[in-house]
């Protein structure tokens, strides 16, 4: 699924339950823009209708807009009558991924390994504290080249890249070599230039869905069925 402009369609999904942390946080509800790649998170203790519905509007709708879409699975967290009408009052149409075809929502599913890999990591080395490093995480997601677009999320939402701690600990010329002047010219230009960035982007990722098909159909065996057949 690819989106026609920025922060028009969000997938989300809920992980855990993670080992107990502070306030009895062990879930984690996720939202991924489908097009920038951009990830928001948020730890909780339950999962109700009501926290769900309480962080798409405060994390996604009040920072980025309406979206166009929301792509969840058919959890009751996501499908139920409140949802629905906080959707249908704001225009937004809700898709549901089966449980037979989970892949429907794959973005954000492959969104959730990465960061459930991360977690992990750093698990090891806090145990019940890993909300704590949630916005430590999700910095390094933000600013990490994502393959199928070839930028990074904090690029592809604000039009320039942001500075990181290496540039810190290591300086670079923008970050040793600083004038006011030329950085502001240097903005404007980034975000004169951000459209083509995502356009070219948009290209990568295209080129990328479809070099992951033809990888995938090299596996697929041709099967046909008639009617009466029994299938599994």
């Amino acid at each position: 699924m690819s989106s026609p402009w920025p922060f028009a369609q969000w997938g989300l999904d809920i992980m855990g339950p993670f080992p107990i942390g502070r306030r009895q946080l062990k879930f984690l509800v996720v939202a991924i823009d489908y097009f920038t790649k951009w990830v928001e998170a948020e730890p909780l203790a339950t999962i109700t209708e009501r926290n769900i519905q309480n962080f798409v509007w405060k994390t996604v709708i009040c920072q980025f807009g309406i979206p166009r879409v929301l792509v969840s699975d058919n959890g009751k967290q996501f499908d139920n009558p409140k949802f629905r009408q906080l959707s249908e009052e704001l225009g937004i149409h809700n898709h549901y991924s089966s449980l037979g075809h989970p892949q429907a929502n794959g973005q954000v599913e492959v969104t959730n390994q990465s960061l459930l890999k991360l977690i992990k990591i750093r698990l090891e080395r806090a145990k019940g504290v890993w909300p704590k490093e949630l916005p430590s995480i999700l910095w390094v997601y933000k600013t990490t080249v994502r393959i199928p677009t070839g930028e990074t999320p904090f690029r592809m939402t604000f039009g320039t890249e942001a500075v990181i701690l290496v540039e810190i600990g290591m300086t670079t010329f923008r970050t040793t070599i600083h004038d006011d002047q030329q950085n502001d010219e240097q903005i404007r230009l980034n975000l004169d230039l951000v459209d083509e960035v995502r356009e070219q982007a948009e290209e990568r990722m295209k080129r990328y869905q479809e070099k992951m098909a033809r990888h995938h159909n090299t596996k697929v065996k041709a099967r046909q069925f008639e009617v009466g057949d029994l299938v599994l």
